[in-house]
C-alpha cells in the first residue's frame, strides 16, 4: 500500500498557518497594547497573555486551515497491482488415458498416477504460463482450456481416469486436439507435451500428420514415452481371488514418437521407465522452455479527503458553539 497527494502544490498553503499565528500574537496584540490611556486594558492583556486559553481560537483556526489544505491536496491511498507483461509460453499437456496406463511399473502408482503427479509439479513451477489439458484414448477431449487458473487445472488433472471402455489409443487425435487448442494462441512460444505409453491404433488422424500440422503452425511437440515396453505388471480383477497383478505385454512405439519430435525439431522423444525418470524429463523441459517476464507495479488510487472535510466541519461547529455558549469571553 502507498500514499500520495494528488495535488501536492496545495500544501504550500500550509504557510498560511505560521503567517496567521504571527499576525495574531505579534501584530494584532501590539495594536491592542498601543491604545493610550488604558492601564486597565494593559493589565488585562498581560494577564491573558500568560493563559493557555489565548491559544484556543487561533489553535482552532490553524487546525481548520490545516484540514482544508490537506483536503485540497487530495490525499490518496494506493493499492499495488502487479502488471505482468509476458512473452510467455502456452502449454498443452496431452495425456494418454487408455487402459494400458493402469500398468504398475511406476510403483507405488500406476502410469497415469505417476504422470499426473509430475505434470502437477511441472505446472506449479511455472505460475506465469497458460496451460491446457487434453485427454485421449480412442478419442480425444479437452479436459481444460488454456487458462492461467492453475487451481482449476490441478482439479482437472485429479479427475483424470483411465478409460476402461476404450478399445484403442488415438495418439494422432490427441496431438491434433492439442494443436487445435494452440492454433489461435498469440503466445511467443507454444508447445505440446505428449505423454503416452502405447501405439497409435485408433482415430482418424495419423500421429505424423498431426505432427506436421503442429510444425506448420510453429508449435513444438515434446513426446514422452511412458514405460519400457514388454512385460509389465498389470492389475486384473479376479472374481475369485480379487485384483491380481499379472505380467502383461504392452507395446510402446518410440519410433513414431521420435518421428514426431524430429518433425517438431525438438530432438528425440524422451522415454521414462520409472517415476524418477519421468520427473527428470519434465524438469529438463521446464529448464528448456522458460517464460520471459517484465513486471511493474501499478497502483489503484482512492481519494480520502472526505474525512478531512468532515473534521474541518466539526472544528468550525466547535468554534461557533464556543463563541456562543461556552467561552464567549476568551480573547480572539
Amino acid at each position: 500500500m502507498a500514499f500520495r497527494f494528488a495535488q501536492p502544490w496545495f500544501l504550500l498553503l500550509l504557510l498560511l498557518i505560521p503567517a496567521y499565528l504571527y499576525y495574531e500574537f505579534r501584530i494584532s496584540s501590539r495594536k491592542k497594547l498601543s491604545i493610550p490611556g488604558s492601564r486597565l486594558q494593559l493589565i488585562d492583556e498581560l494577564k491573558l497573555g500568560k493563559s493557555y486559553w489565548q491559544w484556543f481560537y487561533p489553535g482552532l483556526r490553524s487546525l481548520l486551515i490545516l484540514l482544508l489544505v490537506l483536503a485540497a491536496a487530495r490525499p490518496q491511498w494506493g493499492y499495488g497491482v502487479r502488471d505482468l507483461r509476458k512473452q510467455g509460453v502456452d502449454i498443452v499437456i496431452a495425456m494418454d488415458v487408455s487402459g494400458s496406463m493402469l500398468a504398475l511399473d511406476f510403483m507405488p502408482q500406476n502410469r497415469l498416477g505417476a504422470a499426473v503427479k509430475v505434470a502437477k509439479d511441472f505446472i506449479s513451477r511455472r505460475p506465469n504460463d497458460r496451460f491446457s489439458l487434453v485427454a485421449f484414448s480412442e478419442y480425444a477431449i479437452t479436459a481444460s482450456p488454456l487458462t492461467w487458473d492453475h487451481a482449476s487445472l490441478m482439479m482437472a488433472l485429479d479427475h483424470l481416469e483411465v478409460n476402461m471402455q476404450a478399445s484403442g489409443t488415438a495418439i494422432g487425435m490427441g496431438l491434433a486436439k492439442a494443436v487445435a487448442r494452440l492454433k489461435n494462441s498469440a503466445a511467443k512460444s507454444r508447445i505440446v507435451i505428449l505423454i503416452t505409453d502405447g501405439v497409435n491404433n485408433s482415430g482418424e488422424i495419423d500421429p505424423i500428420a498431426a505432427a506436421r500440422m503442429a510444425s506448420a503452425l510453429g508449435i513444438k511437440v515434446y513426446p514422452i514415452g511412458v514405460g519400457s515396453g514388454g512385460m509389465v505388471p498389470f492389475p486384473y480383477a479376479d472374481p475369485f481371488f480379487g485384483t491380481r497383478n499379472i505380467p502383461t505385454l504392452i507395446e510402446l512405439d518410440m519410433l513414431t514418437l521420435d518421428k514426431i519430435a524430429a518433425i517438431s525439431k525438438t530432438g528425440k522423444a524422451a522415454n521414462a521407465t520409472d517415476a524418477v525418470g519421468l520427473r527428470k524429463i519434465m524438469q529438463e523441459l521446464d529448464a528448456l522452455e522458460r517464460t520471459e517476464i517484465s513486471a511493474k507495479i501499478n497502483y489503484l488510487w482512492e481519494d480520502h479527503f472526505s474525512l478531512l472535510l468532515l473534521f474541518a466541519l466539526f472544528v468550525s461547529i466547535l468554534e461557533i458553539i464556543a463563541r456562543s455558549f461556552w467561552l464567549p469571553l476568551l480573547p480572539e
